[in-house]
């Protein structure tokens, strides 16, 4: 009996240690924290920007969550060097570009991922207002190449 309580104890000490191990740290980080605002008319950029810089320098796996709502950002650029090899966009709302194609219309990227691995995004919506764009370029008119959203990536 003592044998199989000895069996049974070692059994359970094992157990939760794989258990723990499996449940790594994740750090949250709310872009409304940060300052955005899911309305669709303020420019949320820079608070997407702040966002992404907490969640690169954050040497456990994080998550930045973006909210229900319609979130306005122009060209952001998120860089790597980042301390986390685990980041994940959960996205439950929508990211909306400037209606004004121009504000746009230079950049290579509305958005970029440069430099980064172990980057994931869920869920959500591109807005990229392109149709005013290509009514320019319908009307043979100078415009803009206009800005992509992916950039340099392969596709299988």
């Amino acid at each position: 009996m003592v044998k199989f309580f000895s069996s049974l104890f070692i059994f359970l000490f094992i157990s939760s240690i794989n258990l723990a191990s499996s449940y790594a740290t994740t750090t949250s980080y709310n872009v409304l924290r940060f300052g955005a605002k899911g309305n669709g008319v303020a420019d949320s950029t820079q608070a997407f920007a702040k966002a992404w810089a907490a969640a690169c320098a954050s040497t456990e796996s994080a998550t930045i969550n973006v909210p229900k709502g319609r979130y306005l950002l122009g060209y952001v650029a998120f860089n790597g060097d980042c301390k986390s090899s685990d980041i994940t966009f959960r996205i439950d709302g929508t990211l909306v570009a400037p209606a004004d194609y121009c504000v746009l219309g230079q950049a290579d990227n509305w958005l970029s991922f440069e430099g980064v691995s172990g980057v994931s995004i869920i869920g959500g919506a591109l807005d990229a207002k392109g149709s005013s764009l290509w009514a320019c370029k319908a009307s043979g008119t100078n415009c803009p190449d206009g800005a992509t959203v992916l950039h340099n990536c392969l596709l299988f």
